[in-house]
């Protein structure tokens, strides 16, 4: 793993920069910040402190809805930051951080995890709760931040018939507007696990909706396949690097490696 690492790396640094002048820009995503896990998306809390230092140094941060509509070049690089699950520990370590620092955000919420009818979407998490209700709603209304459906039940969509299917993605959707009280425009595709008959769904439903892989988005590609890149605490030590990077390595490889080992074990 670690010699695949190195060269995975190696590889990185020969490609050529995508450059701030670009259209579109990097989606971000993440999980959890200081949670006490030994999880790899469990980032430090200095370690994200940071990151959003470094990103209000060097980027344009913009609303997701912001960035997949960007079709002109931008002086800085653009990057859009996420999260995903809604747990409360969003709510104690990185939303604090993101208020004060005025960066907005958009954060998806698995209904069922959050009414506490379904486990969490992180496997050996049990320990930790969801967000509020409460908490969800005032964030949104006073704060830059977006919320955005992770389904109801956080399950692999292509697998589940069409009464299953709709209300992971169209009766999310509303729910959550109707508990925030706020309209919902995002979608973020469970395990980032899609299909074209997932994606019709969800187009009809949302204008955006994001998944894994890595690649710097523009408004060439399809708004309902944004790929991002997770951060994870053997992350690279400057987001420098990966907001230049037209496709960062070792997020491509790692989602390619977490849809088969899903594939085969069906892991949540």
């Amino acid at each position: 793993m670690i010699a695949g690492r190195r060269l995975l790396r190696t590889t990185q640094r020969l490609l050529p920069a995508a450059g701030g002048e670009r259209r579109g820009g990097t989606v971000l995503a993440y999980h959890l910040v200081g949670a006490g896990t030994s999880g790899p998306v469990d980032l430090d809390p200095a370690v994200f402190r940071d990151q959003m230092d470094e990103l209000r140094a060097i980027a344009e941060v913009v609303p997701l809805r912001a960035l997949a509509a960007a079709d002109a070049p931008g002086e800085r690089p653009r990057v859009a930051v996420t999260f995903d699950d809604a747990y409360r520990n969003f709510f104690s370590h990185a939303w604090p951080v993101l208020a004060e620092r005025a960066l907005p955000a958009t954060l998806f919420v698995p209904i069922g995890f959050v009414d506490g009818t379904h486990p969490p979407p992180i496997a050996g998490t049990d320990h930790l709760p969801p967000a509020a209700w409460e908490d969800l709603s005032t964030a949104a209304a006073t704060g830059p931040l977006e919320l955005g459906s992770h389904s109801w039940t956080h399950r692999d969509l292509r697998r589940l018939p069409p009464p299953e299917l709709d209300r992971e993605i169209a009766a999310s959707r509303r729910h959550l507007a109707e508990r925030v009280e706020r309209e919902v425009t995002s979608f973020c595709y469970p395990r980032a696990l899609w299909s074209r008959r997932v994606e019709r769904r969800v187009a009809a439903e949302y204008a955006r909706a994001v998944i894994g892989g890595g690649r710097r988005w523009s408004p060439s590609q399809s708004p309902w396949r944004i790929q991002r890149v997770s951060l994870r605490r053997d992350g690279p030590p400057s987001l420098a690097p990966l907001l230049a990077a037209p496709v960062w390595l070792e997020e491509w490889a790692a989602d390619r490696a977490r849809r088969l080992r899903r594939a085969v074990g069906g892991h949540r």
